[in-house]
């Protein structure tokens, strides 16, 4: 094995421990607010009950909601997500980013990035400021859900969960081969390949 093979699948590995551990940092967090009555269903759809790209989406205010659990957490809120989210990288978006969407870091350095303020998805880098800021490496799609029903914009919020893996090049895998789901639960064999803004 070539040394710079050896050196892909170490830090294969260290992204996958950091992406479990925001996995389970965002859950517990969504569990802790939700014991609050801090979370708002999305009943009507999430982003379309309160007016699509204004900013009063109710996975926005979840999203925001989701950070006061996270101590020592900056939060970037206010239209500048500088402090908060690396630009320079994969993010759905083409590669444009966009600086008013929300974003916190936590303590440790791991970022957590709204796609759009009204919408999911929720992007994570666990590696933060630094690179390769490349999705399917340090950086993950998860949306909040339903347990049960597994939908986008389902009503009864409980869990946070990971976008299936991709294969080909795309939006949201632009380099190819995407592991969202089996760098954190094994299973490989359920990929799925589409787009999921696709109609």
């Amino acid at each position: 094995m070539t040394i710079p093979t050896l050196m892909t699948k170490i830090q294969n590995r260290q992204y996958a421990t950091a992406y479990r551990k925001a996995y389970s940092t965002l859950n517990q967090a969504l569990k802790s607010a939700n014991e609050d009555g801090a979370i708002i269903g999305h009943k009507g759809g999430g982003h379309v009950a309160e007016g699509f790209g204004k900013g009063k989406g109710l996975v926005g205010k979840n999203f925001v909601a989701l950070a006061q659990y996270f101590a020592g957490a900056t939060t970037c809120f206010d239209g500048d997500n500088t402090a908060c989210w690396e630009c320079n990288g994969e993010a759905g978006t083409g590669g444009k980013c966009v600086k008013s969407n929300y974003a916190f870091i936590d303590a440790s350095g791991m970022q957590y990035y709204l796609y759009n303020n009204d919408e999911w998805p929720i992007i994570v880098d666990v590696n933060g400021f630094s690179k390769p800021n490349v999705l399917g490496r340090d950086r993950y799609v998860m949306y909040f859900t339903n347990s049960f029903k597994r939908g986008y914009y389902d009503d009864d919020l409980d869990a946070i969960i990971p976008w299936a893996d991709i294969v080909t090049k795309q939006r949201w895998c632009p380099s190819g081969d995407c592991p969202y789901t089996s760098r954190l639960f094994g299973d490989r064999t359920k990929k799925r390949d589409w787009d999921m803004d696709e109609k």
